[in-house]
């Protein structure tokens, strides 16, 4: 068999066994693990009261925390994570004390999902286990990790519209739903941030 043919049956066996553990390995960092994640997906979530706003603010935070984390993992960026700890609780209550302040988009806010997702993807980098990998198996596993991120985001979402969207349109919506759920969202970020602060 020529070594080319011989070279991609192998990689795409490493494939087969790499994009799922890898969108498994993604998805449970969110769902069940990533509780802290989930809250600030759900401070974005709290602003929004259309899809249109609700996507744009994902996608600018997938993009953005898919960069840090590929830029970490290559050892482009190296922070400690404590300090990235201690920078996502602060996102979260930043995120969530804004919900209170604006009912709508905040002109800065996509700046500051920018911002938070690089933050987020440093995060992620201390999670993904790349040690066991195949030669060239890297990206496809790297790109499988956002994937299953990108999914359990997806399902935090989703469960939170079933829950929510047909209050969308309510006058109380803001003050009886989505301002006691972001000052509690605050105050659990708060709390992690000076918990990592100490305990890290």
């Amino acid at each position: 068999m020529p070594r080319t043919l011989t070279f991609l049956l192998a990689a795409a066996t490493s494939m087969t066994a790499v994009v799922p553990q890898f969108v498994q390995q993604g998805f449970t960092h969110i769902v069940p693990h990533g509780w802290d994640h989930v809250l600030f997906i759900l401070g974005l979530f709290l602003v929004a009261r259309d899809l249109h706003t609700l996507l744009f603010q994902v996608t600018l935070f997938t993009l953005a925390h898919s960069f840090s984390l590929g830029l970490a993992h290559q050892g482009l960026v190296v922070v400690p994570s404590k300090f990235v700890e201690i920078g996502i609780g602060l996102s979260i209550a930043f995120i969530a004390a804004e919900n209170l302040f604006h009912e709508r988009l905040s002109k800065w806010r996509p700046t500051m999902v920018v911002l938070f997702g690089l933050i987020h993807g440093l995060g992620f980098a201390h999670s993904f286990d790349a040690s066991q990998l195949a030669v060239g198996a890297l990206l496809p596993a790297l790109f499988s990790f956002n994937i299953g991120i990108e999914l359990g985001q997806l399902t935090v979402i989703a469960a939170a519209y079933a829950l929510t969207a047909v209050w969308w349109s309510r006058d109380w919506y803001q003050s009886l739903v989505a301002r006691p759920a972001s000052v509690m969202i605050a105050c659990v970020g708060l709390y992690l941030a000076v918990q990592r602060s100490f305990s890290l």
